[in-house]
C-alpha cells in the first residue's frame, strides 16, 4: 500500500501553440495536491537522473499529467515531467507516481 500526504499545491504547464509557428507552456490545470520528495541516490541512477535534481511525485490518479509537462509548485520551482506511472488499487489506492526533475537553477 502506497501511502502519500499532499505536501504541495501544484499547477500543470502543458507546451501548447502559440501563434503561426510558436509554442509556449501555459497552465493547463491548476491547484491540485501532490506529495513531491526527493529520489534516493539508488534509484536517481536507474532513471538517468541527477542527485538533488530528481524527484518523485504522487498524485491522484484522476489527474491530467503526461511527460513533458511541466510542474510549478508556487515556490518558484518549476520541475519537468520525466515519467508518468498508474497505479491501479481497490479504489482508494489508485494514484500516479511521477518522476520529475527541478529546472531551477540557483
Amino acid at each position: 500500500m502506497t501511502i502519500y500526504f499532499n505536501s504541495h499545491t501544484i499547477t500543470i504547464r502543458r507546451l501548447r501553440p502559440f501563434g503561426s509557428a510558436k509554442q509556449n507552456f501555459s497552465a493547463t490545470y491548476t491547484s491540485y495536491a501532490a506529495d513531491i520528495q526527493p529520489l534516493e541516490g539508488v534509484r536517481v541512477n536507474n532513471v538517468g537522473g541527477r542527485i538533488g535534481k530528481t524527484y518523485e511525485a504522487f498524485v491522484d490518479a484522476s489527474i491530467e499529467v503526461r511527460e513533458g509537462d511541466q510542474i510549478d509548485d508556487g515556490s518558484g520551482v518549476r520541475y519537468s515531467v520525466k515519467s508518468v506511472t498508474y497505479f491501479h488499487g481497490a479504489g482508494l489506492l489508485d494514484h500516479k507516481h511521477l518522476i520529475i526533475e527541478s529546472q531551477y537553477n540557483a
